[in-house]
C-alpha cells in the first residue's frame, strides 16, 4: 500500500478527518527569481546616487558646480553594457572660488555719530597744545651744506642719498656701498627715533633785507601738508614753491651734518645719487614722477645758494626744467651725473632691509603683504620679491594695492571734526575748548601718538557716544580696505592661490603703527572662522646690520625704512600688474577610476 493510503486508514481508525491535500506552487522563472532576490537586497542597500553625484570624490569647499550637465555613453563590448560618466573638472592649480559667506563681508558705510560731551569747569584739552618742552632744535653744524663736496683729497667717493619725504616728516639715509655703511641723518636735538624725524613743515618770512626766504627755524608764515598739497594739486605753484623751499633746506642739513662730521672720510669729491620715494599707487602716473624727479632736481640746485629766496627757488625750478630737458650744464653743481634722481616704490624701499637680512630665504615664495600707516595715507600691498642666485637686484610683482585717506591724522581729523561740532552745540559757554579742539585738529606732523580714545585730548571732559564710536567705524574702514580690498582681492581675482594665502607674513609698519588702533589688525588677520586659507602671521622689520643709528631704538628701525631702502636698494624688474592665474576647465573621464557593477 502506498504511503498516501496508509495515512489515509490510520485517520479513519482514529476517527479524525484527514487535512485537505495542500496545493502544490507553480516553480518560478529564472526572471522572477531574480526580481526577488534584487528586491529582497535593496531593502539593506542605500539608494545609488545620481550620476551628477555619483563617485566625484570628497567635495571640496569653495568648489563650483559645472553649468554643463554631466553626460552618460552606453556601449556594448563583446556582448557587456557598460556605462561611462564624464563630469567638468579643472585644471589641478584651480583657484576654488570663495563663498561670500566665507570671507570677512565688505563693511558698512558709516553713519554720522553721535555723542554726548561734558566737562568740569578746570577742563582743558591735554593732547599737543600743552606740551611743557618746546620742539626740539634743529641741529647745527660747522659747516652749513652749501658745499656739494669739501676737495680735500683726490679720492674720489660714491654716496647714495635715501630721501623719505613723507606727510609729516622727512627721514635721510646715506649709504657707502664700498664700505657696506649706512648713516641714519640726525636733524635734531633729542633723543629716539625723534632725532632722525624732520618735521614736514617750512617757514616763509622776510629777511632783514627785505627778501622773502625760506627758513625752518619758525619766522614768518608756516606751510604744513606739504606732500599731500602737492599729490593733491601737482599744477599748484604754490605747492611746487614750498617743497622745492623745505627739500633745499632738507639737503642742506644732510649735507652739513655729513662733511661736518665725516669729513675726513670724504674729505675728496663725492659723487651723489639721490633716490626719492613714492607710493606704488602713484607711480604709473608718469607726470607726477617726471614732477617729482624735476623738484628735487631743482631742490639739489637751490639748496647750494646762499639766500634762498622765492625767487631763487622760482629760479632752480626754470633751471631743473630745461637740465631734463637736455639743456647743457654750466657748473658741477648742475652736473645731471652729480645729482641723479630716482624715484621708486616706497613699499619696495620698505622690505629691502627685511630682504637683506637673513631672515630672507631666497628659495622660499616671499609673497608679503605690507601694510605702511601714514600720516594722511595707508597704503597695503600684496607682492612678491624674487633676487636671483648671484644676483644684487631684487625684482617686484605686485598682485595688488590699494592707497586710501586711512592715515592716523585723518582719524584725528574725524575725530576733533565732532569734537567741535559737540562743543558747539552742547556746551556753547566753553569757548576755550573748542577754541583749544581748532586748534590741533588740522595737525599734520604732530609727534605724539594719538589717545587711544577720543576723551584722551582732554583733562576733565568725559565722552559718551550712543552706538558706534568713531574710532569703530574708522577701523572698519581700515580693515575692509587690508582685509577686503587687498589681501582677500588678490584670491577673488585668482592672483593667488590658497595655499599661497595662508601663513602669508605680513608687516605693519610706518609712524601711525604705534597705536594700538592700527595694531589690532595683526589679531584680526591670523584667523577667520570658515577659512582654512585666511590668516598671515605678523613679523617685524628687524634692523639691518651696518645702519650707523645712535640711539634709535630697535623697536623704531621701522620708521627710518623707507629711507634705508632708498639708498640701498637695486631695482631689477618690476612688474606693476600681476596676470590672474591660468584656469583651464577641461571634461575627464571618472570611469576608469571606479569599478562598473
Amino acid at each position: 500500500m502506498k504511503l498516501e493510503g496508509l495515512i489515509r486508514e490510520a485517520y479513519e481508525k482514529a476517527g479524525v478527518e484527514p487535512p485537505e491535500k495542500p496545493q502544490t506552487k507553480a516553480r518560478p522563472t529564472s526572471g522572477q527569481r531574480k526580481s526577488k532576490e534584487r528586491s529582497k537586497h535593496q531593502k539593506h542597500k542605500k539608494p545609488r546616487p545620481q550620476a551628477e553625484n555619483a563617485r566625484p570624490g570628497p567635495k571640496k569647499a569653495g568648489a563650483v558646480k559645472s553649468s554643463q550637465p554631466e553626460k552618460t555613453l552606453t556601449v556594448t563590448a563583446n556582448g557587456t553594457r557598460i556605462t561611462r560618466w564624464s563630469a567638468p573638472e579643472s585644471a589641478p592649480k584651480r583657484v576654488p572660488v570663495v563663498k561670500q559667506a566665507s570671507v570677512p563681508e565688505p563693511q558698512q558705510d558709516a553713519v554720522e555719530p553721535c555723542l554726548t560731551i561734558s566737562a568740569s569747569t578746570d577742563a582743558r584739552v591735554t593732547w599737543h597744545t600743552l606740551r611743557t618742552t618746546k620742539p626740539a632744535p634743529i641741529e647745527t653744524w660747522p659747516l652749513n651744506g652749501h658745499e656739494i663736496h669739501l676737495r680735500n683729497s683726490p679720492e674720489e667717493k660714491h654716496l647714495n642719498l635715501g630721501l623719505d619725504f613723507g606727510s609729516s616728516s622727512l627721514k635721510a639715509v646715506i649709504s657707502d656701498r664700498d664700505r657696506q655703511l649706512t648713516y641714519a641723518v640726525p636733524f635734531r636735538d633729542i633723543q629716539g627715533v625723534a632725532r632722525y624725524l624732520l618735521p614736514c613743515r617750512v617757514y616763509r618770512g622776510m629777511t632783514a633785507a627785505g627778501a622773502d626766504s625760506y627758513n625752518l627755524d619758525g619766522h614768518g608764515v608756516a606751510f604744513q601738508d606739504l606732500k599731500l598739497a602737492l599729490l593733491s594739486a601737482s599744477d599748484s605753484h604754490e605747492a611746487q614753491l614750498n617743497v622745492v623751499g623745505f627739500l633745499a633746506l632738507a639737503l642742506r642739513l644732510i649735507r652739513g651734518w655729513l662733511l661736518s662730521t665725516h669729513g675726513a672720510t670724504y674729505g675728496g669729491e663725492i659723487i651723489w645719487d639721490m633716490a626719492i620715494g613714492l607710493p606704488f599707487a602713484n607711480l604709473e602716473n608718469e607726470k607726477l614722477v617726471s614732477l617729482y624727479k624735476t623738484l628735487s632736481t631743482a631742490a639739489w640746485i637751490a639748496s647750494t645758494k646762499e639766500q634762498l629766496t622765492t625767487a631763487m627757488v622760482q629760479q632752480a625750478i626754470k633751471r631743473a626744467k630745461e637740465l631734463t630737458a637736455g639743456a647743457p650744464v654750466d657748473s658741477d653743481v648742475e652736473d645731471v651725473e652729480d645729482i641723479a634722481v630716482d624715484v621708486h616704490p616706497e613699499i619696495a624701499a620698505q622690505i629691502h632691509g627685511f630682504v637683506s637680512s637673513g631672515a630672507y630665504d631666497p628659495n622660499a615664495s616671499n609673497i608679503y603683504l605690507l601694510v605702511d600707516v601714514g600720516a594722511g595715507t595707508l597704503d597695503a600691498s600684496v607682492f612678491r620679491v624674487k633676487r636671483e642666485t648671484g644676483q644684487s637686484k631684487d625684482s617686484f610683482a605686485f598682485f595688488t594695492t590699494s592707497v586710501e585717506p586711512h592715515g592716523v591724522m585723518n582719524l584725528h581729523r574725524q575725530r576733533t571734526g565732532a569734537l567741535q561740532k559737540a562743543l558747539a552745540e552742547q556746551l556753547p559757554d566753553r569757548a576755550d575748548l573748542l577754541q583749544a579742539v581748532n586748534g590741533i585738529s588740522q595737525l599734520t606732523d604732530a609727534e605724539e601718538a594719538l589717545p587711544e580714545q577720543i576723551a584722551g585730548y582732554f583733562q576733565g571732559v568725559d565722552v559718551q557716544f550712543h552706538g558706534e564710536t568713531i574710532g569703530r567705524q574708522f577701523y572698519r574702514q581700515v580693515k575692509r580696505q587690508v582685509v577686503q580690498d587687498t589681501y582677500v582681492k588678490v584670491l577673488d581675482e585668482k592672483l593667488l592661490g590658497p595655499q599661497q594665502m595662508r601663513g602669508m607674513p605680513m608687516f605693519i609698519c610706518g609712524g601711525g603703527s604705534r597705536s594700538g588702533f592700527y595694531r589690532q589688525l595683526k589679531a584680526d588677520l591670523r584667523s577667520f572662522p570658515g577659512c582654512s586659507w585666511f590668516g598671515v602671521i605678523p613679523k617685524p622689520l628687524q634692523r639691518p646690520s651696518g645702519l650707523q643709528a645712535p640711539g634709535l631704538p630697535r623697536s623704531d628701525y621701522h620708521r627710518l625704512s623707507v629711507a634705508y631702502g632708498l639708498s640701498r636698494l637695486k631695482l631689477g624688474e618690476l612688474v606693476a600688474q600681476v596676470p590672474a592665474m591660468d584656469v583651464e576647465h577641461r571634461r575627464i573621464d571618472f570611469s576608469e577610476r571606479y569599478i562598473d557593477k
